[in-house]
């Protein structure tokens, strides 16, 4: 009998049993066990060292990042933003831009960006689908389309460098590039970057606050009602100012009163970029002209819940708005 394998018999009648000698010896269950085995008297093995490390140390490890997986998670139910001053603010929520599709809206999209980069007090964000990213077997779509794959991203690196996004949101397209997705690298420090969905708070200096549940889609759909997903998700949850995504390639805006919660609140479904959806087409949808971005006005200082947050479906005209409410809030 080898001398390890008296020392890991000592143990075990020592502390009464693998479980306890391991826990006081700090020595891991599997290499006590190996240690017990019965082995043939005749010869004996030289003992390598492990190839890995303890399976208890892995174990451990796994718990630890579970612990501050759950804590990031818990940490984003509101992801607050809190502004520096009480002046009035813009988001343009922009559709899915899908900026290497041959169909692009550009007269649209360089406007919109146009207006974040004009306008005091405006953030662009998106609601996700930055470009078509094709994948598995809709890789032959790429054939379709004028773009490359290695043009697009550097038009979506143009495009998130121009738009300074507040908030970015990943949608189904981005989301296929998996867990290498360039966007993570293409954001900014500033930028609150999410798969799929974001829930905002924006803080302001005097109290007043603006809560936003921002989705590339959400559950529930009606083709009667553009905004049924959206409606269904105030009603049930009710704890936000503004509902808004867009996935769907369809726009629609709507204000809306919550009675129980006393508060109106904003349902909005921005369209996107893309003017000529083939896929819609042959499915029958009717081709929409407006509607690819909302510009949503916040006004702290307007204690009117029906008015202290308002939706433009014309961005350009919300801009003017909104400078108009800057412009009288100047000290």
């Amino acid at each position: 009998m080898n001398d390890l394998k008296k020392q890991a018999e000592y143990l075990v009648d020592k502390f009464g049993s693998v479980r306890a000698a391991s826990r006081k010896t700090r020595i891991p269950r599997s290499t006590l066990r190996h240690r017990l085995a019965k082995e043939d008297e005749s010869y004996s093995v030289q003992e390598l060292p492990p190839a890995d490390i303890p399976i208890e140390q892995v174990v451990d490890h796994l718990h630890s990042r579970f612990k501050v997986k759950k804590k990031n998670k818990e940490s984003k139910k509101w992801i607050n933003v809190n502004m520096k001053s009480d002046l009035p603010i813009g988001l343009l929520w922009f559709g899915d831009p899908h900026i290497d599709d041959s169909h692009c809206d550009w007269d649209a999209l360089r406007d919109h960006l146009d207006v974040v980069n004009s306008y005091e007090g405006i953030y662009g964000c998106s609601l996700g689908d930055q470009q078509n990213n094709w994948v598995g077997r809709l890789g032959r779509l790429y054939g379709e389309q004028e773009t490359s794959a290695k043009t697009a991203w550097k038009l979506v690196e143009w495009m998130i460098e121009e738009m300074n996004p507040l908030i970015l949101i990943g949608g189904n397209h981005d989301m296929w590039s998996g867990a290498g997705d360039p966007l993570k690298w293409i954001a900014q420090p500033h930028t609150i970057m999410e798969d799929w969905e974001a829930r905002i708070q924006i803080n302001f200096p005097n109290g007043a606050s603006t809560r936003i549940h921002a989705a590339h889609d959400m559950p529930g759909h009606s083709q009667f009602n553009a905004l049924h997903a959206q409606g269904k998700m105030a009603k049930l949850k009710g704890t936000a100012e503004l509902y808004i995504s867009g996935h769907r390639h369809n726009w629609a805006l709507s204000q809306i009163e919550l009675v129980e919660e006393e508060k109106a609140v904003w349902l909005a479904r921005a369209r996107g970029y893309k003017y000529f959806d083939n896929y819609a087409f042959t499915k029958g949808f009717e081709q929409q002209k407006f509607g690819q971005g909302i510009l949503q006005v916040i006004n702290p200082l307007d204690e009117n819940p029906l008015s202290r947050v308002q939706c433009f479906a014309d961005p350009r005209h919300g801009a003017e708005y909104l400078a108009w409410l800057r412009s009288n809030r100047q000290p």
